[in-house]
């Protein structure tokens, strides 16, 4: 399979995959270093098992080949007294990815993915036809009826050093607001401009993310938003009740369990991302005329349901000049439309039965993919191979829809919804060159 260079770069040291799942570890390697297959060619997937002290193990595994969702291709048990290490095998006919998962009695699940042509993966579904006058009209509608309100308050605690630190929020729409933290070298200014970071969190209650991550920077501006309609506290637990008390009233209110599902099955506008965008997208601009930006480097970065927003808002907002997403989420939402694995949070087979065709009418206008096709600026990419939260063809769906030359996408072989720490510091580092 050949990739133009621009376009592509493999991580050939993951090829093999480690991983401890309780007293087993699992050695899987695919018969191709980059994991790379053309459509209609075998790939064969080697598994050696070995116990807690190093020996080759002893017991059942179970085997399973299927295409990232529900054709299954193999599956069997295997006797390691007999077979270890043991082979699998499969194939793919058309543009996707396979994955082996195996298990042992009392062992975490264990996945390992190999591509077929992925550069050729579309989405699931075609873009709404009013797509852009659909968004263009939110955000139009908004800012006539809604002042931005822009609410910041310094906290000196944060502030002793070289930037000042402020919570900020913004007014969207239902009568809510979006939450977040900026920070502001003390020497900016009109004269002295600084390049801007701006970041959306991963999902969840914000423990991991939303408090701790937002820490300033002295060479920098910096601005992260969360997805949530209240203020987060820097208390943990008292966060934590915040969220639990958002689910409970989001569960009542649309039968869901998961606030990045709610309110899809009623209206676009019920959605629950959907105030979310768009007071980010008016926080992205606020800050974008302010005169310490340097608007010349103006990045975003996020991972997971981050690195989804990441499409979502470098889409609609032209103002980012890099885009670094990692795992992302919320892409090729319709994928299961074409027989496969959709991405976080599956918005449309998330929901009961009875609500699956109105959400199925209101998710492509929240798709990444989507997004991906009104993109302007440079963006790099990293995929999990292994990643069953945010599927690999469903990242490459929103990936491919990507139009400008100037992109990446960096393979995590054997990579599962943890991202590798060196796609972290090479993306990183990308977004700061030229300044």
């Amino acid at each position: 399979m050949h990739f133009a260079k621009k376009t592509l770069a493999a991580i050939a040291v993951a090829a093999v995959l480690l991983a401890h799942a309780g007293e087993f570890t699992f050695k899987i390697a695919a018969d191709k270093t980059d994991c790379l297959y053309r459509c209609g060619e075998k790939a064969t997937f080697t598994v050696t098992v070995v116990d807690a002290g190093g020996q080759p193990a002893a017991g059942t595994v179970t085997a399973t080949v299927d295409n990232f969702g529900p054709q299954e291709q193999a599956k069997r048990t295997v006797d390691l007294a007999k077979e270890n290490p043991f082979r699998m095998e499969g194939s793919l006919a058309e543009p996707g990815f396979l994955r082996l998962t195996v298990q042992a009695k009392g062992a975490k699940q264990t996945m390992f993915g190999v591509g077929y042509e992925p550069e050729k993966i579309e989405k699931g579904s075609p873009s709404p036809a009013d797509f852009d006058a659909f968004w263009a009209k939110a955000v139009k509608d908004l800012d006539a009826t809604v002042p931005a309100d822009p609410q910041l308050k310094l906290l000196p605690e944060r502030s002793t050093g070289a930037f000042n630190f402020w919570r900020i929020s913004f007014a969207t729409w239902g009568g809510t607001r979006v939450y977040g933290y900026l920070s502001i070298p003390k020497d900016a200014s009109a004269e002295k401009k600084y390049p801007v970071r701006f970041q959306v969190p991963a999902a969840g209650n914000g423990r991991a993310h939303w408090t701790n991550n937002m820490r300033g920077a002295a060479d920098a501006i910096c601005m992260f938003i969360a997805v949530h309609p209240y203020e987060p506290p820097f208390d943990l637990d008292e966060l934590e009740k915040l969220f639990n008390a958002n689910m409970a009233a989001l569960k009542e209110k649309y039968g869901t369990s998961s606030y990045a599902v709610a309110g899809m099955a009623k209206s676009r506008e019920d959605y629950y991302f959907y105030r979310a965008l768009l007071g980010i997208n008016r926080a992205v601009d606020w800050l974008a005329a302010r005169p310490e930006v340097d608007l010349s480097h103006f990045t975003y970065s996020g991972t997971s349901q981050g690195g989804g927003f990441g499409f979502l808002l470098l889409g609609l907002n032209h103002h980012f000049t890099k885009g670094a997403l990692f795992v992302p989420a919320i892409t090729d939402t319709m994928g299961y439309l074409k027989g496969r694995r959709s991405g976080w949070p599956r918005v449309v087979e998330s929901q009961r039965e009875e609500d699956r065709a109105a959400a199925e009418r209101n998710a492509p206008y929240f798709d990444g993919a989507n997004f991906a096709a009104r993109i302007t600026c440079p963006v790099r990419v990293a995929v999990g191979f292994a990643d069953n939260t945010c599927p690999p063809c469903a990242v490459y769906a929103a990936y491919n829809a990507i139009p400008v030359k100037d992109k990446q996408i960096r393979h995590g072989i054997g990579m599962t919804h943890s991202c590798f720490g060196k796609f972290y510091n090479e993306l990183g580092a990308w977004q700061k060159e030229g300044k």
